[in-house]
Parts: C-alpha cells; structure tokens; sequence
C-alpha cells in the first residue's frame, strides 16, 4: 500500500518516514485522499497538535491518541496494530527525558515501520526530531512555497553616470 502526501512524497507500507513540511501541505495531503479511508490509520500527537483541527475526520478513518510524555508515546507506538500510523512530533515531550528517550522512540517506530506505514512529522526539525529521524528509512524536507530565497533587489538609486548631464553633442532618443 502506497499514498501520495504529497507529489515529490510517496509513503509506503514496511517503512518509517520522516517528514518536514508545511503543515498546509500535510493537510492537503491527508484531506480528502481515498487512500486513507481504507486502512486503519492512527494519529499521535503530544501536547498540542498544528494539524488535528484542520484534518477533515469524515474524509479520513481515524484514531486520535495524545501522548503527554515520551514514555506514554513509547507506549502508543508499541501497542499499536494499525497500518497507517502518523506522528506529529511534540519536541516538548522529550524536555527532562533524558537524551536517550528520542532514540528509543526512533527505534520504536522504526521497528513499527517493518509492518505499517509509519510517519513522523515536523514542521520544524529539532534535536530530538532529527535523533529519530536518523533511524528513518526515508526523510523528507519540502519547503513551503512563501520559504523560497527572495529576489535580487535593486540597491538603492545606484550612481549617476554622467552628474552634470550627457557629454557635448551626444543625445538622447527623446530629443531625436
């Protein structure tokens, strides 16, 4: 089983993904997708979650579990049993851990990886996000489309080639 997030990511079963995104682009990957209506799919999330209020629950067969700390969402992802299983990532559930807490959960998704679809999302990388997300059979980074470089701007007036006017006898195409 394979789903589209996204057109540059393609999520498959028997592997855990690491995704940094906009989460519009989340969204409007996990909304309305017929993919996701078949399977189980199950959504982790920490203390507060960017994304649950803008998932359209009637298009998507979904269960929504909350971890309040990474012992609990150890504990999710070991007794999970559903094929899709999607993580948003709560950097705050790793603060007095220890630095050994975020590898064990990267090795616990990517254990649950070998047998669902496992994702664990970001909008922004982190520490402990990018600790889990060195076990990651895939990662992925997508800029939003507002993160692009700026343009060259123009510096100023610049300077004034000839300061007292064009030289004697020279003219312009207006005075043609």
């Amino acid at each position: 089983m394979e789903f589209d997030l996204h057109p540059a990511v393609t999520l498959r079963s028997g592997t855990f993904s690491a995704v940094v995104a906009p989460g519009e682009v989340v969204l409007a990957g996990l909304n309305d997708n017929p993919v996701l209506r078949r399977f189980l799919f199950l959504f982790v999330s920490g203390n507060c979650s960017r994304l649950l209020s803008g998932i359209n629950r009637r298009s998507v067969s979904i269960e929504v579990r909350r971890a309040f700390t990474a012992f609990q969402l150890l504990q999710i992802i070991r007794e999970s049993y559903h094929t899709i299983v999607f993580v948003e990532h709560d950097p705050s559930l790793y603060e007095g851990a220890g630095e050994e807490m975020a590898p064990q959960v990267g090795e616990g998704l990517r254990q649950l990886g070998h047998g669902s679809l496992v994702v664990l999302y970001a909008e922004f990388p982190d520490p402990s996000f990018e600790a889990m997300a060195r076990l990651a059979d895939r990662v992925f980074y997508l800029a939003s489309p507002a993160a692009r470089p700026p343009a060259p701007r123009a510096r100023g007036r610049g300077r004034e080639r000839y300061p007292g006017g064009l030289p004697r006898g020279q003219q312009t195409l207006g005075g043609v």
